[in-house]
Parts: structure tokens; C-alpha cells; sequence
């Protein structure tokens, strides 16, 4: 499960609420790798700032929304915090792991808690597959997110986040990303949002975009877009 040169270990004892499960480079400080912390996200705005992130604006009316590469957690809680219900679907049982332990740490918050509920239900599996087992029926969500790990951005404007590194060389980048999209176009009731850097290739041509500062989300669906959301 832990790939060689990695250590995946909690940071405090067990029980204690400022502990937390982290993954690190062997010979690196504890409490310097990489955990999924919610908390981190200010959000000071609410449900209105929610609202106003390209994610939300990228699946549109939708109400049911699949992150298909859950991750550290970061779209699905804000769409969750959009007042969005989702599942995060995650394959890599080391991110798993820490997503998990970053969303029992978030129901323990006060903040976190009332911001996105029970919103967010997690899942360990592989996305085409959940996928492809929900196309033409009733348990299909309305639209389906999917951020993967893409190569390194060919600008040099800015350096990558530590996170994205550090899975990328535990994880690997996700090669089937095609398929994934595939699946999610076929299945998703409303659209498919895909994340992608602001300079990368389309996977495939999308029907029209949602701009971030530094990423985009290629979009797919079966409505027009929402100008006015």
C-alpha cells in the first residue's frame, strides 16, 4: 500500500483532536507531509462564496454530484459547502486513507460540520466501474467531477503545491483519465466537469469551459450553460 521512500503515520496519540494521519518522504520531519486538512479552506463566505467557485458554476443546477477523483477532498467540499450532496470516490487506498481521516477531523469541527453536513459520503473504489454500474438508472448522479492527476504544468510561472508533488510520485499520474471521462459522459444525467491546468490539452473537445486563475474545467452536458448561477 505505501510505496517505497514513503511513510504514512499519525502526528500526535491517537484520540487527541490536533492529531492527524499524514504522508511524508522517509527522512522528512513529522508534521511536514501532507494531510487532507479542510479547515485550511477559510471560506469565510459561506454558502454564497461556495456558490461562486468555477467548481460549483462547472456542474450547473446539478444537486447529486460524483468527484470521481476525490483526492484531498478539495472540490468535493466545496461543492458540498455549495449545499451540493456528493460522493467522493477515491481508488488509491493510501489518499483514501488520508481523505478519511481528514473528514473525521472535519465532523469534529464546528465550522466544517454545519458548513457541509452530511453532504459528503466517501467511497473507496474505482470510479469506472461505480460508474459504469450506475449508467441508465435511477442511482446515476446529475453530474460528475473529475480532476486528474495531469503532468506538470509546462509554465514555469509558478511552482506546483507540495500535495500535488507528493501524490504524484506516491500515486503516479492517472493514466486512464480518457476512459474515466468516457464512463462519466455516458452516465452523469446533466454534465461532466472536467479540471484541467489552464494550459493543458482537451482530453477531448469539450461543448464549453468555466476559467479558474490557474486551472479550467472543460465541460460536457445536457443543458446549456448557467450564465446567470
Amino acid at each position: 500500500m505505501i510505496p517505497a521512500g514513503f511513510i504514512l503515520a499519525r502526528v500526535g496519540e491517537e484520540g487527541d483532536p490536533a492529531s492527524f494521519l499524514e504522508l511524508r518522504r522517509e527522512g522528512e520531519r513529522e508534521g511536514r507531509g501532507v494531510r487532507c486538512d479542510l479547515a485550511a479552506v477559510s471560506l469565510r463566505g459561506g454558502r454564497a462564496e461556495a456558490r461562486a467557485m468555477p467548481v460549483v458554476k462547472a456542474v450547473g443546477e446539478a444537486r447529486t454530484v460524483v468527484d470521481a477523483t476525490a483526492g484531498l477532498l478539495g472540490d468535493a467540499f466545496l461543492l458540498a459547502a455549495a449545499g451540493i450532496r456528493v460522493t467522493a470516490i477515491e481508488r488509491s487506498p493510501l489518499v483514501y486513507a488520508l481523505a478519511a481521516d481528514g473528514m473525521a477531523r472535519a465532523r469534529r469541527d464546528s465550522r466544517l460540520a454545519e458548513l457541509i453536513g452530511d453532504r459528503i459520503e466517501l467511497v473507496q473504489d474505482d470510479a469506472r466501474r461505480w460508474l459504469q454500474d450506475r449508467i441508465g438508472t435511477e442511482r446515476a448522479p446529475d453530474a460528475v467531477v473529475i480532476d486528474p492527476m495531469f503532468p506538470p504544468k509546462r509554465k514555469k510561472s509558478a511552482l506546483p503545491r507540495k500535495e500535488m508533488v507528493v501524490l504524484r510520485e506516491a500515486v503516479g499520474s492517472d493514466v486512464d483519465a480518457a476512459e474515466l471521462l468516457e464512463v462519466a459522459r455516458k452516465c452523469a444525467r446533466m454534465r461532466v466537469a472536467l479540471k484541467r491546468g489552464d494550459d493543458a490539452e482537451e482530453l477531448a473537445k469539450s461543448e464549453w469551459t468555466v476559467g479558474g486563475t490557474t486551472v479550467r474545467y472543460d465541460v460536457w452536458g445536457r443543458s446549456p450553460p448557467d450564465r446567470t448561477r
